[in-house]
């Protein structure tokens, strides 16, 4: 009897299928709003985040 064999397989195909998501999301640039953003972030927490027009 094998019933976790199909729960590991699903969590690898899935497991997989995520590696495989986050990969490309990491290959596309980073628009320079969100940057800004994070770099303001990275400063402190107790800075305010400017508004841009």
């Amino acid at each position: 009897m094998t019933p976790k064999r199909g729960a590991d397989d699903k969590f690898s195909a899935l497991n997989k299928a995520l590696r495989g998501m986050f990969k490309s999301l990491q290959a596309r640039p980073v628009p320079g709003h969100i940057n800004s953003v994070v770099d303001q972030l990275d400063e402190g927490g107790d800075s305010q985040l400017k508004k841009s027009g």
